[in-house]
């Protein structure tokens, strides 16, 4: 019988090792409050209260001044996103009837000064095609993206959600964008406008100025 409690002892001795080991790993845990915390927010996520236009080369308020003399006054805005903001379409209502600026973020510098187009003025269903036709020239599908879609500011048509966004390029260097989404398609026409061919005038810079 002692040999036999001798042989048991050995893997008992083993067993109640581990429990201990494992018991002082899990005090020193709690200690250092790394038990059982939240997983942390993936890397491409935006953190609470995130300027959705961090890093774009304008935001709401601002006058993007096209030379050599148009403006538009920043007044709303669609910000297309996955878990970050990808692509902004800025509203204008008040030029002229209606401008729009489409915008990347960091290190893409460069605008598209763009125009509604009327609604019909483009044969599009409910997936944009991979070319149309405007005016007679022919635009060739150069991105197709589903986004999520947040409303700001004041004068952003409401597009609805989820959206497919389509970019499109003729070879005179036009661009359409083409929004579809609640069973609707949306279209705005324009021109690239590269650093140099467009200034920011920030917002309250003026207020400022005047100061």
């Amino acid at each position: 019988m002692s040999l036999l409690l001798a042989f048991l002892g050995v893997p008992l001795g083993i067993l109640a090792g581990r429990a201990i080991g494992r018991a002082l790993r899990r005090s020193r845990a709690e200690t250092s409050g790394t038990l059982d915390e939240a997983p942390s927010e993936p890397k491409d996520a935006a953190p609470p209260n995130h300027d959705p236009l961090d890093g774009f080369p304008c935001r709401l308020g601002d006058v993007i001044l096209a030379h050599p003399e148009e403006e538009a006054w920043l007044a709303g805005a669609l910000v297309f996103r996955e878990r970050l903001p990808m692509a902004v379409l800025f509203i204008a209502p008040d030029a002229g009837g209606g401008r729009a600026v489409y915008a990347r973020p960091s290190p893409e510098s460069s605008l598209v000064w763009m125009v509604p187009l009327a609604e019909g003025a483009l044969a599009i269903g409910a997936e944009p095609p991979s070319s149309i036709e405007h005016e007679r020239e022919r635009f060739e599908r150069t991105r197709r993206l589903p986004y999520r879609v947040d409303r700001i500011g004041t004068g952003a048509p409401d597009v609805g959600n989820p959206v497919i966004v389509a970019e499109y390029s003729a070879a005179a260097g036009d661009r359409i964008l083409v929004v579809v989404g609640g069973g609707s398609a949306r279209a705005w026409r324009g021109r690239r406008l590269e650093p140099g061919m467009y200034d920011v005038l920030p917002s309250g810079k003026a207020t400022l100025d005047e100061g």
